[in-house]
């Protein structure tokens, strides 16, 4: 099988790997990255593997341009070839507080889908998969399953927050660290001018530990931490994240 994950921004596209990797033992390959598929050139994009199966983890650059996404790998399936295989899992994951609403969401995902002249076996709904097919460019059904994932966002339900809860369960230090720098989020923009959402104020939290933790840009420390958290008892947070296990 071949899937493609679309997801939200950097920091999504990097953890989001870590769990698929951890939870459900994917594994990253440098050697076999070519003809990946990308939502803009200057976006990160990854491929996982799982025994014969391929997972392409996207970062579109922002909730606005997750439409932009959805439509690029729906042309992907159209236009498929022997080098540039189709998707037969498409996913979109975001949060309720990156959306204004759900059905507003949904309405674009719909008018990408009558334009494409996609069709769906039932109506899409959030966390289900639904089965869908469209004509590729030599007029044959290919079919596919599409899956939006809208995550409730809760403070102690973000993957952000997992994460440091993790990391402060285990060293007293950091734990120390963290709360402070949660404390100075908090309260570092009381008018909320720039953190004006609580997944902003969720982000900005995590940035702020690392920036102190792996003070200039080192990269191979971060990895060691994210490599050393229990990815796989997220699920028991967010149970939707538990409909990525058919991708493997």
């Amino acid at each position: 099988m071949n899937s493609v994950l679309l997801c939200e921004g950097s920091t999504d596209y990097v953890l989001l790997q870590y769990y698929m990797r951890k939870a459900y033992y994917w594994e990253d390959d440098r050697s076999r990255q070519d003809g990946i598929f990308k939502v803009e050139k200057d976006q990160e994009s990854r491929k996982l593997f799982c025994g014969e199966h391929i997972l392409t983890v996207a970062s579109a650059g922002g909730c606005s341009k997750l439409k932009k996404g959805l439509e690029k790998a729906l042309n992907r399936n159209r236009f498929a070839s022997d080098t540039r295989p189709a998707f037969d899992h498409i996913v979109i994951i975001t949060d309720r507080d990156e959306i204004s609403t759900e059905e507003e969401f949904m309405r674009k995902i719909q008018e990408v889908f009558i334009r494409l002249s996609v069709c769906c076996t039932e109506d899409i709904c959030t966390n289900k998969w639904t089965k869908c097919e469209m004509k590729n460019d030599m007029g044959e059904m290919l079919s596919f399953s599409f899956l939006l994932m809208v995550v409730p966002f809760e403070e102690k339900g973000a993957m952000e927050t997992f994460l440091l809860n993790a990391i402060a369960k285990e060293n007293q230090y950091d734990k120390s660290m963290i709360e402070a720098c949660n404390e100075f989020v908090e309260h570092v923009d009381p008018e909320r001018r720039y953190l004006s959402g609580r997944r902003l104020v969720t982000k900005a939290k995590f940035d702020t530990y690392f920036s102190i933790r792996t003070a200039a840009s080192q990269f191979r420390e971060r990895q060691n931490i994210l490599k050393g958290i229990e990815w796989e008892k997220y699920t028991v947070l967010q149970e939707a994240f538990r409909l990525l296990a058919v991708l493997s």
